[in-house]
Formats: C-alpha cells, sequence, structure tokens
C-alpha cells in the first residue's frame, strides 16, 4: 500500500483542502468478538462511513453520491485493547478518469493500527455504468494521489478450489442497502463466518483480509460459502449458481520489526 503522507508542509495543505479528512470512531460492541478483537466487519463499516463523510467534507455528496467498490485490502496490524476509541485518516492514493483507490489509516488510543486501500468505482445508478469524475473532483480529492493512471487488475482466482468446503451462511432483508444490493460489509462478515472455522489463524496477528467484488448479490441468488485452506491463507468464495460473486482471502502475515 502507498504509505501515509507525513512530509509537514505537505499534509498541512492536504488537510486544509479536505484531500486529507480525518475523523474519530468509537468502536462500538457489535464490531467487537467475544474474544475482543475487532472485527474485519466491524472495520469494513467504518472504511464505509468515513467514505461517505468525506464526500460531504467536499461537498460532493450530491455530485458523485453513489460508488461500489471493487476490492477492499484490511490489514489489521496491531489489535489494540477493545472496545478502542480510533482515528481514521482517508485520501485517494491514486486516480483514474472513473474511479479510484482509496486509502484509510486507523490507529487507535488503545494501541489498534490498520492499514486499509480499496478500489473505488463511481456509479451512474441510471444506467448502472461507471460514470466520469468531474474535474474538480480529480483536482481536489485526487490532490493527495500518487503520480500515474489507476487501471484496474484482478489479484484473487475467482474459480473455486475444487476441495472447498461449505461454510453455512445466510443473506438477510436487512443486508440489503440503499441501492438494493447486499452490502459491502456483509461480504467480510462471511469472510468472520470462515475465519471461525480456523481459530488457530484468527488469534493471529498482523492478517491481511481481502474481498474482491466480481458481480452485485441479491437475496434471490442464496449464495453458497465455500473455502479452502493453504497453509496461512484461507481462501473463500461467495457462489450463486455458476457464477463467483465474490472472491476473499485472509492470510496471516510476517510480524513487522
Amino acid at each position: 500500500m502507498p504509505p501515509r503522507i507525513t512530509e509537514p508542509d505537505r499534509r498541512r495543505e492536504l488537510l486544509d483542502s479536505g484531500a486529507i479528512y480525518t475523523a474519530q470512531r468509537s468502536v462500538r460492541g457489535d464490531a467487537v468478538s467475544p474474544d475482543r478483537r475487532l472485527k474485519f466487519d466491524g472495520v469494513a463499516r467504518y472504511l464505509q462511513d468515513t467514505g461517505q463523510d468525506h464526500l460531504r467534507h467536499l461537498d460532493y455528496e450530491e455530485i458523485h453520491p453513489y460508488w461500489v467498490v471493487r476490492r477492499t485490502v484490511i490489514e489489521i496490524l496491531e489489535g489494540g485493547e477493545q472496545p478502542d476509541i480510533l482515528t481514521v485518516e482517508r485520501w485517494g492514493s491514486r486516480m483514474g478518469s472513473r474511479w479510484c483507490n482509496v486509502r484509510i489509516g486507523i490507529d487507535g488510543e488503545k494501541g489498534t493500527r490498520i492499514e486499509t486501500e480499496a478500489f473505488w468505482i463511481n456509479f451512474n445508478i441510471d444506467t448502472l455504468t461507471p460514470s466520469a469524475l468531474s474535474e474538480t473532483f480529480l483536482t481536489t480529492f485526487g490532490a493527495a494521489a500518487e503520480p500515474g493512471v489507476l487501471r484496474w487488475k484482478q489479484w484473487l482466482d475467482p474459480k473455486p478450489h475444487p476441495d472447498a468446503v461449505e461454510v453455512p451462511f445466510l443473506l438477510r432483508a436487512a443486508d440489503l442497502d440503499i441501492i438494493q444490493h447486499v452490502n459491502n460489509a456483509v461480504y467480510w462478515t462471511a469472510l468472520e463466518e470462515v475465519l471461525s472455522s480456523y481459530p488457530d489463524l484468527r488469534e493471529r496477528l498482523p492478517l491481511r483480509g481481502i474481498v474482491e467484488h466480481n458481480s452485485a448479490l441479491q437475496l434471490e441468488d442464496e449464495p453458497r460459502l465455500l473455502a479452502h485452506r493453504e497453509g496461512d491463507v484461507v481462501h473463500a468464495w461467495l457462489v450463486a449458481g455458476e457464477r463467483t460473486a465474490a472472491a476473499m482471502s485472509v492470510e496471516a502475515l510476517e510480524e513487522q520489526a
């Protein structure tokens, strides 16, 4: 992931312009597991809320109101003591004409440390296609971005492993969001279900989770959740009929010095 922006003068300029947005989030009980671990789906909801708040802060909530995430990467580096009080910092890390990579760094008063990056597509709700970002958005939100044009590249294999096992999982009506598709955080709930079968992996840090969306899910799809472990990596898939709606993984990383 691109590093955080730390050079004092540049950082101050980007904070003043709104290109870097900061906010506080209090970890609530539903985001914490019984063993006091901050769950992936809880982090995913903080990312979504911070994104909407950032758009409002820049006065772009009405101009670019609908976004679809294609991939999210969450690295939980330090678990901290939960429930923690988090400071989140969000900025565009690379821009395209219709999409962007967005970085969010999270630090907790009680030791939580998380790094994330997501590939977001600006979405036209009428045509159901990617929509061009405005020039002012590209220059304002994109002021913190690294140079170069962002292009999509798939990371995870959408084809389930032939030895994958099924994990019980059920979609609910409450999982639908404002644009009538299964909310992004629900996929992370599915990944948490998979992780519950591997307590030795769940308890290790740092952990990297990835969710890569291939197609939208609806309630009537009744998807199956499949999983397969290879050493320190668990791969998972949400499959609806013959199509893979999402490919996912959780990997134990080497501890940082």
